[in-house]
């Protein structure tokens, strides 16, 4: 008996029927194109992201999580496992008055369209990039109604290059903007002046310069070297380990001196100079 060997079909010149072909490069021309997906692609182990069931009067989807007529928040590129438990009306997604089903598939290999107005199984929903912001879910009479807030994608992510260039001088401007607040954990480093609207709270590490490249802050010593104009210093030591020589248009001595090296004040002086003066008989 001859050995069977099965090999693929092969052309070395392509393929052409009626209303579909196959030229030598492997191009595909066809009329349309119909996926299929069975139940078989679904896992049924995996945990459900909501489960949909209806109160006691079927008047209303509870979603759980979520709760009756909830308002379910989904995001654009992520896929959502709905279970749908024994309805009676059948569940179906509308964009405005028109019906949605983009990325809607069902568990009986309802795809799209076919996967809209079930009562039971199990849905996917992949949220697509171009999804509308809201989208109603309902039963088909629209006596029963919820929404669905569509938000952009939510990424966690390893690492992440932004490669625009583009300089920022507000805080909206730039190569990546962020609306909120930015959280960092551990060490960031940046080429260019830092701008702090807010002040600057914390710890910091490495030298600091004023706009002129004048050194304020040696990161060797970590002490201030460069000069502080125009401010207000309150509540704060300086020069009490290494001392060094300052340059006053006024000061204000709140205390009496206490010690040989203490700065005294006019008051000290003037009471002094009397108590003296009283004493020496002058």
């Amino acid at each position: 008996m001859p050995t069977v060997t099965n090999k693929a079909l092969e052309s070395a010149y392509g393929f052409k029927s009626t209303g579909f072909t196959v030229d030598a490069l492997g191009n595909i021309t066809a009329r349309s194109l119909v996926e299929t997906q069975g139940s078989e692609t679904f896992d049924l182990a995996t945990p459900a992201n909501f489960t949909i069931t209806e109160n006691g009067s079927n008047t209303a989807y509870i979603w759980t999580p979520g709760g009756e007529s909830a308002n379910i928040t989904m995001y654009r590129g992520e896929s959502y496992i709905i279970d749908l438990s024994s309805l009676t009306n059948g569940l179906y997604f509308y964009n405005g008055t028109n019906q949605y089903h983009t990325g809607l598939t069902h568990s009986d290999g309802g795809i799209g369209l076919t996967a809209l107005g079930k009562t039971s199984g199990r849905l996917v929903f992949a949220i697509s990039s171009t999804a509308p912001d809201n989208i109603t879910y309902r039963n088909l009479s629209g006596s029963i109604t919820g929404t669905i807030s569509v938000g952009d994608a939510i990424g966690s992510f390893t690492t992440v290059a932004v490669k625009s260039t583009n300089d920022s001088n507000a805080t909206n401007t730039g190569a990546l903007t962020v609306a909120g607040g930015l959280g960092v954990g551990l060490q960031s480093n940046f080429g260019g002046t830092i701008t702090a609207l807010g002040g600057i709270t914390g710890d910091l590490t490495g030298s600091v310069y004023a706009n002129d490249t004048t050194l304020l802050i040696d990161a060797a010593t970590g002490n201030i070297v460069g000069p502080i104009n125009n401010t207000t210093i309150n509540n704060t030591t300086i020069g009490a380990t290494t001392p060094s020589t300052a340059a006053f248009t006024s000061a204000t001595v709140a205390n009496s001196p206490t010690t040989a090296t203490s700065a005294t004040n006019k008051k000290y002086v003037d009471e002094t100079v009397s108590a003296l003066a009283i004493a020496l008989g002058t």
